[in-house]
């Protein structure tokens, strides 16, 4: 007979098996204990919401996690990379200096890319395009031309023309 792992006083009836990072781990609970946590919660219709069981077991994770990222601390505001894991949030700009290891394989595994592919800020103070995305926006303006005078749409053209003479360094 095992004890529950929480109160350590009442006979385990509730057994969940831990995997994480290829480790595995089985967490015994008595039932109060299991109702604590939301494991019990909505099991006897069968239908339950298991991300509030992942939330309220997520003091067990801790356990999977490397020792070298458990020590890991922001130098800046003092944020542990544990905590981090935790919220979910960052406590500072000079965060992602510190984690940026881990915040590049964070976004590895979630996004399945770890640089930026979307819209950037161009407005006042952005930074230059790069020499690729420059030359992907001329091929787009030298197109949308293209398609503005068929249409002998010469307005938008010109617009369109000035704006790629911009975007080459050219003044009109």
């Amino acid at each position: 007979m095992k004890l529950c792992e929480e109160c350590r006083k009442e006979a385990a009836s509730v057994f969940l098996t831990l995997a994480v990072n290829n480790k595995v781990r089985e967490v015994h609970l008595c039932s109060v204990c299991a109702a604590r946590k939301g494991v019990w919660q909505g099991t006897e219709t069968g239908a339950f919401n298991s991300s509030d069981i992942v939330g309220n077991l997520s003091g067990y994770f801790k356990d999977f996690l490397p020792a070298e990222r458990k020590a890991l601390r922001c130098g800046a505001c003092g944020l542990t990379y544990a905590k981090f894991k935790q919220s979910g949030r960052l406590g500072c700009p000079d965060c992602y200096q510190s984690f940026e290891p881990q915040l590049t394989e964070l976004m590895l595994r979630i996004h399945g890319s770890s640089s930026h592919t979307g819209r950037t800020y161009s407005g006042p103070g952005a930074p230059p395009p790069s020499r690729a995305e420059a030359a992907r926006r001329a091929a787009t303006l030298k197109t949308a031309i293209q398609e503005a005078v068929k249409k002998e749409d010469f307005e938008t053209a010109a617009k369109l023309r000035d704006a790629l003479k911009q975007l080459e360094g050219r003044d009109g």
